[in-house]
């Protein structure tokens, strides 16, 4: 009995032995070789709801997302604030929401918000605990039948008040 034990031994110290020597880890490959971190989560068309006592906060929509520790990337985001007086959204192809309260669109950025403003500008920051928005380069800002063009737009939607620079406006007023 004791040799047919020992048999039992030897042939698990050889299955152990050639897992150990035969046996290759798997290849992981990158999206993109040049990467310098892995995402820590990868969703495909995705909705994030944030909630607070008060109810639903804000909605984020996305065609593809990639968590990371300190923020996620967003291709095709659709990012809707719930929680202010009047209701926004805002899309662009790429956006980069932090954690501390960024978000940063790149391409064909579009803003909405319910009382009719808009504007559209290809590279824009949004703050949201200061309700700034920052937009990089050209804009074009509509309010129902009034237009204004320029560049690098600060508006600041908690006091209603906006800068930019080489503005020019088309404004219809009303006798």
């Amino acid at each position: 009995m004791a040799v047919n034990i020992n048999y039992f031994f030897l042939l698990i110290g050889a299955i152990l032995a050639s897992i150990l020597l035969f046996f290759q880890p798997k290849e992981v490959k990158l999206r993109d070789p040049n990467a310098k971190e892995v995402a820590e989560l990868e969703l495909h068309h995705f909705t994030l709801y944030e909630l607070t006592l008060d109810g639903l906060k804000d909605v984020m929509n996305g065609k593809e997302g990639l968590r990371y520790t300190d923020r996620i990337e967003i291709n095709d985001i659709d990012y809707t604030d719930n929680s202010r007086n009047l209701k926004n959204n805002i899309t662009a192809d790429f956006g980069v929401y932090d954690n501390i309260n960024l978000i940063t669109l790149e391409g064909n950025v579009r803003y909405h918000r319910e009382d009719g403003l808009k504007f559209k500008t290809n590279r824009a920051v949004m703050h949201q605990k200061e309700e700034t928005i920052t937009t990089f380069g050209p804009f074009t800002m509509d309010k129902q039948a009034d237009t204004i063009v320029g560049k690098d737009l600060f508006y600041d939607s908690k006091n209603g008040l906006s800068n930019a620079k080489n503005v020019t406006g088309i404004f219809n007023l009303d006798n």
